[in-house]
């Protein structure tokens, strides 16, 4: 089966001997719990995971290096920090940062100069930009996730912001980073987030249509690859105005690991997110894909459906993601690209309360 980061932190736990070997098929014995999920193939950066875990406050670092030690290179520990007894870091995460990482090709409004050669126009920037701001806010999301309907309270959802950094290069392709910021995200929003707005900056939805995926008639948002999304961070601001200066606990921040954090995104994350999109071309091949949704039927598509770039690697179909559940109070960074990976901080309690590890994974 599919390795997953939570499997290797529990192994790993248990060779450290931080928890005892008939809690570690037992989660619910150590109350262990991860501040948010991950689709398959999905990576993260930061993560939070609470569990109760055998450390004296005097051997923390001891039991970090231990920790470390018994994981794989690409999942990282930062720190063990003690929380309240009754901490959970999944209730306890007030919002959520995602990023996802797109080729700018794919934000083209024609399919002319398609792959490695195109350079995002300061015009198509600014506009990409100002398209994204129409999603801040709360809005009703029920077309871009699966398995729910209009009426359902759970399909509003409250996005704080959207930013889109300047195109870099990297591997000879150009990139952007789009970094969202919400309370809450559903299953497949952002990718589908990222899917309608390059169908609507590509032209290729009707009139309307935008307007109409908030409304309560069915639309067919497109589902955005999977490769670029990374969990950038879990916040837990609650937790931290009421319990993280009271004398007795920290706050759980990622500040003080932030440099460690950076280094190991981009040396693991981001890499491997640009490594695979050369020899994959995943989002090259997705993009012929819209021709194939009914709601964009009867409109001209754009001639790189009849016409292969020179320059265009061979890709392989992609696979489908299915969104997978990580609970851990460990502060992580993760990169899942044969298994499931997601950010965790990890929080473990003692005789005395809990202890927040932060950590970095990366699943690939």
């Amino acid at each position: 089966g599919i390795k997953t980061v939570e499997e290797e932190l529990i192994k790993a736990l248990t060779t450290a001997k931080l928890v005892r070997p008939e809690n570690a098929t037992e989660l619910r014995k150590m109350y262990f719990q991860r501040a948010s999920r991950t689709d398959k193939g999905v990576s993260a950066a930061r993560q939070i995971v609470s569990c109760n875990l055998n450390v004296a406050e005097d051997g923390v670092a001891e039991a970090v290096e231990a920790l470390n030690k018994a994981l794989p290179e690409d999942i990282i520990v930062y720190d063990l920090i003690r929380a309240t007894k009754h901490f959970d870091s999944h209730k306890f995460a007030s919002s959520r940062v995602y990023e996802y990482l797109c080729p700018t090709f794919a934000m083209a409004p024609t399919f002319g100069d398609t792959w490695s050669g195109y350079r995002m126009p300061v015009e198509t920037l600014e506009q990409t930009r100002e398209f994204f701001q129409k999603f801040v806010g709360t809005k009703n999301f029920f077309n871009y996730t699966a398995g729910k309907n209009f009426k359902d309270p759970s399909c509003h959802r409250f996005l704080r912001s959207i930013t889109v950094s300047d195109p870099f290069m990297s591997n000879d392709l150009e990139w952007i980073s789009i970094v969202l910021h919400g309370d809450s995200f559903m299953y497949h929003q952002i990718r589908k987030t990222v899917g309608m707005t390059i169908a609507v900056l590509r032209n290729i939805t009707p009139e309307g249509y935008f307007e109409k995926s908030f409304t309560s008639e069915r639309c067919d948002v497109p589902l955005a690859p999977g490769l670029g999304l990374v969990l950038g961070e879990v916040k837990v601001d609650r937790y931290n105005i009421k319990f993280g200066d009271n004398g007795f606990h920290k706050p759980i921040v990622w500040e003080p690991y932030e440099e460690k954090v950076v280094e190991f995104k981009k040396r693991v994350i981001y890499e491997n997110i640009f490594k695979k999109e050369k020899k994959e071309s995943s989002m090259f091949v997705w993009l012929q894909t819209l021709k194939n949704h009914k709601s964009f039927a009867g409109k001209v598509m754009p001639s790189i459906l009849n016409n292969t770039p020179t320059d265009k690697p061979t890709a392989e179909k992609e696979e489908t993601e299915k969104e997978a559940g990580e609970k851990v109070t460990e502060l992580v960074s993760s990169d899942e690209s044969a298994e499931q990976s997601s950010e965790k901080t990890v929080t473990e309690e003692t005789s005395e309360g809990k202890t927040t590890v932060p950590t970095n994974s990366d699943a690939s």
